[in-house]
Order: C-alpha cells, then structure tokens, then sequence
C-alpha cells in the first residue's frame, strides 16, 4: 500500500517496481521522483536519466557508471543506493530518500551555526569522501547543494552523478562538469584528476562556511575560473581566526594551487579540522542530560503535530545551553517544520505525463556534435547540442538552452586556451565475462578494478591492439588480445582451473607478541610463534592462536590459496592499566590502531596491562612518535611528549615548497616555525622539479636552521 498521505490509485504510475509519488526536482542528470516500494513498505527517491533530452549511449553509459560507483559506497556520510534498473528503455536508480535540508539551502537562509557544528560537518564530509577516494572514486562537484544534514546531524554525500571510476573515460573529452566556484585548478585544465580535487572543492566549502562568503567571485564564470587558477584565496575574517587561528593553516593547505602540496587525503585535513572542533569543546563533549530529554521529547511533540510546543521547550533549552549543537540543531529543524506547515500546501501531482514522452513517445533524434571553431583548436569544447524538439515544445525553452551553451563554450574557451589539444574520439567499452565470475580484469598490465562480469572502458582515441588479463586465484591467468577498432561488445573466458597438490606445504604463523600456541583443525601443534606448520592445500583449514592474557584468534586458510605467512596481532585480555601523557600542545593517542585520545593536551588513556606500545601524533608540530610503556596497574605509568622547539628555513633560490617529514609547509622564508624536538627531514622543490634534502636535530626550546641550495 502507498504511504499514509497518497491517495490510492487504482492508474498509479511506477518507475520499476516504485510507485511515483511526487516529484522532488531535477538533478545533474534527470529528475528526482518521490517513490514508494510497495514491496518493502518505504519511501525512495528514484532518479531518472534525463525524459526531455536525448536518451544516447553515451548518457546512458555514465548513468550507470555513476549508479555503480554510487552503489559501492556503503558509507554513513554517504547516500545509499538501493537499486540501478531500467524500465521500458527508461534509466533509473532508486535511493534513500533524505529528510533534512541541504547546506547551500541551510547558508543560504542565515542561521547561524556555531564554529564547532560547521566543522564537523566538513569532517564528515572528508571522511565520506575519503572512503569514496579509497575505492577508486573522485565526486568531482563537491559543493554545498550537494550535501545533505539530516535531522540527527549526520552528514551525506549526495549525486555521484559526474563520478569517475579510474579508468572509466565516458565524458567527452574536456567536457568541464561541475559548479564553477568550487572546481579545482586541475580540473579545470582539463588534467586528470584525483581525490586532493575534491580536497581544494572541500576548502572552498570550509571557507564559505566559515566567513559566509566565496572566496573566489568574479563577475562571470570566466572570471571565477581565472581566479581559482592564478589568484591566492582570501584570508579569513579575523573574528574566525582569532577563535582558531589553526584554520587558516588548514586552508592554505587545502586551496594550495599545486596538488602536491595539498593535504595527501581527505582524512587528513578531516583529522585536523577534527582537532580544532574538540578543542573548541572543550574536555567534555557529551551533551547535558536536560538537552537529551528536550531534543527527544521535542522530537515526539513534532511527530504528534505540537510543533509550537516543541519550538517552547526547545527554544527553553537553547537559553540554557546556548552552545549546544544539539540543541540548536533541533531547534533549526522544528522551526522548518513550523514554516512548512503554514505555508499553503499545494496539491501532491497525481500524474507525470513526462513519463509517458519517454516510454511512448517516437524515437529521439539527436543532432551533429557541436564544435567551437577557432582560429586554433580549444580542448574542452566539444558540447552536445540538444535533442531535436517536438512542434509542442516550447521555443523560449530552446532560446534559453541554446544560450547556456553558449555561455558553456564561452567560459570553456576563455580559461583553458592553454591547453590546446585536438578532440580525442570517445572511449569504447566492453563487456568481459567469465566462467567461473569474480576474476580482476587487467587491461595491458594495469588494474582496471573491475571484477568479472563487468564493463570495461577503452582508453579514448587508442589504436592497434590492447590486452585484456584475467587473474583469480586457483585458476590459470588468461589472456587475450583485442583489436582496434572494436568488432564486437562482448569478450568472455573459460578459466581454467589449477590443479591442487596433494604433497604438505609449509605455512609460518608469526603473532605479535609471540610464543603464542596453535591448533589446526582442532589439533594442537607442538611449539609457540614464530613457527611453521605443515598444511594440505587442497583442503580449507581452520588455525586458531592462543596467548595467555590475551584474546584468542581464528584465521581460515582457502583452499587452493596461496602459503603466504599468517601475520597476527593479538589483543590484549585482561586488567586495564592508566598511561599519563605529558604534553603542552595537544596531540593523539594511537593504541593497535585505535585513537585512544584525540587533540588533548596531556591526556590519560587506559591499555591492557603490560608491555605496550603507543603512537603519540601531533601533525602540527610534525610529530610522530613511537614509545613503549610498561603497564602495571594499579600504578599509572607515564609518558612524555617531546618539547617543542623552533625551526627557521631559508632556501636559494627562494622559488620553491618545502616539506617537512613528508608533509608541505610553505614557501620560504620560514621563521621560528614551532615543531617537536627531535631528527627531521627538510625537503626542497623548485618548479623545474629540483630537489634537495637536509637532515636537522631540533632541540627543546631551541632555535633550529636550515638552507636548501638549489645548486
């Protein structure tokens, strides 16, 4: 049944096995429908390729590519992708439906949001698009209307609908996809591109967030564009400085105009931001339990249409606790609420005759490519002109059209004269198949992340021949040779599978701590880690490690797999012990890979008892420490942190990045820079790609200098 405010419709329309409820709006690629699963009872949002344009291979081919990529991003700050299909020749894929507002909608209006608040929201954000650039996924149009804040204050990731698997060349050859402001320098080149893209669109938003402007404004989008490519952002307001003066440090580094010398990874400007908003917490980050009770009951009365109620007892705790984010996040959200129902409700559309244009109408024409001629040829402005029209369709819709893409071309041509390159012919893709699935497809060497059965993308304008290489374990590689051009859209292979020894084969089990004892398959084996066990390949094995005081493991050995030496470290069991840190500036706590503490000065964590090792992390003072501690509770063991010394760089000529342990800092002249004491790496590079490092000791509150000489 539908959900409780639609109607029945005995004529309901369905896009699939969803039911079309209403429509939300239009996305980068098609409309957004209001659906209903009729199979398991909920609301999804369902979006379709484009019904007014042209329905071409090509449209389609990135529709899915952005539906597989969206698909495997199973992440909290990242929306969740339920189904791709197709109905009647008509694209879709159906996602969660998102309640809550999004970020250009929440600037936009001018509530105000604490510091905190807007900073967790941006590392919510870079840790969504971390695990994205872990899979091998660029969003490339991070921008504010594309990330959503839902009613708990969770942050998603929305509209991978320009997302590029590695590889995966679909759009047209320097065809610019994304919101002008928050493109990135390469980007906007037309260079390949990488996850620090979506690290300079991130700073952008941080910027904006923070002031309550752009950072890069112009008059028109080629003036934007010229910006981002040659001038420095702009600083921050000092009110937001002088609240954390670390974020401007975070901005330089994330709006860098190089990509080098831009944070490696999303995590890692998350991290620091992450830093900056506990400090501004404070040691206590728990909300009070009165605003838990009011944001609950709030919650209820909303849900029970006592909206003004609710605005009371929210509004009441607020006072109270004024800098409570979550109390002002309720509050924000039962105000909407408010507004929305005395607004006059306009009817819900009981029918979607689009629909119909595309599943009945007469086949799409689509006319020649459109190429802007010059005087010289202009990479990037190869543009699909419209889908030819009907007589019924509108003619200032045509004009209006037409003009964007004129303005598109305009602003292609006046930014990237510089990269003259002529048009590359559109990428081929082909289907490769295997018996049995699940192998990795390899294309001339190089991984292509995709697994058999899929759909792999030629590289755009290649000639002669490629080569296609499965691999999966137990069977034999295969290989095959493709020529181009392409004769057929679909390869498949016979894998052929490895014949398995019989004969015993030694396999080394290390733990961490060692002299831990083993059983296979249940029997015991005599000796303690690090030692070697005999194993039959052609059978499945079943290993369990056990250490006194500590958790015991279990490892399952495939068979068929590979002897490759089990590496385990074991947990340990048993008392906790406390470990004192002591530390003027605030640093992390890494135990096993677990942060223990987080940008706490002089903090106190509980380990195991025993013997342990901890990781101590400051990035801002180029920290990274390894210490061992002895854990005998109930006394509590110390440590302390190196002090802080100072660092002055200077480098002739003075043209170049410098990086310190691998991370860059800035130009030179560096004065009195505050870093931990201790040996360091000082790196030098210049712009025709020289480089030059020096070793340097920095002592506890001593100065510390060094030269890079070019020559």
């Amino acid at each position: 049944m539908l959900p409780a405010d639609q109607p029945e419709k005995a004529a309901r329309r369905k896009i699939g096995k969803y039911a079309v409820v209403g429509r939300i709006g239009r996305g980068g690629m098609g409309m957004v429908y209001r659906g209903w699963d009729e199979v398991l009872e909920r609301e999804v949002a369902v979006k379709t390729l484009t019904v007014e344009g042209t329905l071409d291979q090509e449209s389609r081919q990135r529709f899915q590519i952005e539906a597989r990529a969206a698909a495997r991003l199973q992440h909290a700050n990242i929306v969740t992708v339920f189904e791709l299909g197709e109905d009647r020749g008509l694209p879709f894929i159906a996602m969660e439906l998102l309640p809550g507002v999004d970020l250009e909608t929440l600037m936009r209006s001018g509530e105000p949001l604490l510091l905190e608040e807007k900073l967790e929201i941006m590392v919510q954000v870079l840790r969504g698009l971390h695990f994205a650039h872990e899979h091998g996924i660029v969003h490339r149009d991070i921008k504010p209307s594309n990330i959503r804040l839902l009613e708990d204050g969770t942050v998603k990731i929305m509209d991978f609908g320009i997302a590029k698997l590695g590889g995966a060349g679909v759009t047209k050859t320097g065809m610019m996809v994304g919101t002008v402001h928050y493109m990135s320098p390469e980007q906007i080149r037309g260079k390949k591109l990488d996850g620090r893209s979506d690290v300079f669109s991130s700073g952008v938003i941080l910027y904006e967030l923070l002031c309550g402007k752009r950072t890069f404004v112009g008059d028109s989008p080629t003036a934007v564009l010229y910006k981002i490519i040659n001038d420095p952002p702009q600083t921050l307001d000092p009110s937001v400085a002088g609240a954390a003066p670390e974020l401007q440090a975070v901005l330089d580094r994330a709006l860098a105009k190089d990509a080098e010398a831009r944070y490696s990874t999303a995590a890692l400007m998350g991290e620091e931001l992450a830093a900056v908003a506990a400090r501004l917490r404070g040691p206590s980050s728990a909300p009070p339990p009165d605003v838990l009770e009011a944001v609950s009951v709030a919650r209820r009365l909303v849900k029970e249409g006592k909206v003004d109620d609710a605005l009371h007892r929210l509004q009441d705790v607020t006072h109270r606790h004024p800098r409570s984010i979550e109390a002002r996040r309720a509050l924000r959200t039962a105000a909407r609420e408010r507004e929305r129902r005395l607004k006059a409700r306009e009817p819900e559309a009981q029918d979607f005759p689009e629909l119909d244009a595309t599943y009945q109408g007469s086949p799409t024409r689509r006319t020649p490519d459109t190429v802007l001629q010059a005087s010289e040829p202009v990479a990037g402005t190869v543009l699909l002109a419209p889908a030819a029209r009907t007589p019924a369709t509108s003619s200032a819709r045509t004009l209006l059209l037409t003009a964007a893409a004129a303005l598109l071309v305009v602003v292609v041509a006046g930014v990237l004269l510089m990269t003259r390159r002529p048009p590359v012919a559109a990428a081929a893709a082909v289907h490769v198949g295997s018996e049995p699935t699940g192998a990795q497809v390899f294309l001339d060497g190089r991984d292509t992340g995709v697994v058999t059965d899929g759909d792999v993308t030629l590289p755009a304008g290649a000639t002669g021949a490629v080569t296609l290489t499965l691999r999966k374990a137990a069977y034999r590689e295969a290989t095959r040779v493709l020529r181009l051009p392409l004769g057929l859209s679909d390869v498949r292979f016979a894998l052929e599978a490895l014949p398995i020894a019989s004969t015993a084969v030694a396999l080394p089990v290390v733990t961490d701590p060692p002299g831990a004892s083993l059983t296979v398959d249940g029997e015991a084996v005599k000796g303690t880690t690090p030692l070697t066990v005999s194993i039959d390949p052609a059978r499945e094995h079943r290993i369990t490690v056990r250490l006194e005081g500590h958790a015991p493991q279990e490892v399952r050995v495939a068979a068929g797999a590979a002897a490759a030496p089990v590496r385990l470290t074991l947990d340990a069991a048993g008392p906790l012990g406390r470990i004192a840190v002591s530390a003027p500036y605030p640093l992390d706590v890494v135990w096993r890979g677990k942060v223990l503490s987080h940008g706490q000065p002089s903090p106190e964590v509980s380990v195991p008892a025993g013997r342990q090792l901890l990781a101590l992390l400051a990035p801002t003072y180029f920290l990274r420490q390894n210490v061992t501690v002895d854990v005998r509770p109930p006394a509590v063991a110390t440590v302390a942190a190196p002090a802080l010394g100072k660092i002055n760089i200077r480098a002739n000529p003075d043209n170049c990045q410098v990086f310190i342990d691998g991370d860059f800092v800035e130009y030179p002249p560096i004065l009195d820079r505050a870093i931990a004491a201790g040996d360091h790496r000082v790196a030098f590079k210049w712009p025709d790609g020289a480089r030059r490092e020096e070793s340097v000791q920095v002592a506890r509150g001593a100065p510390a200098y060094v030269m890079g000489r070019k020559d």
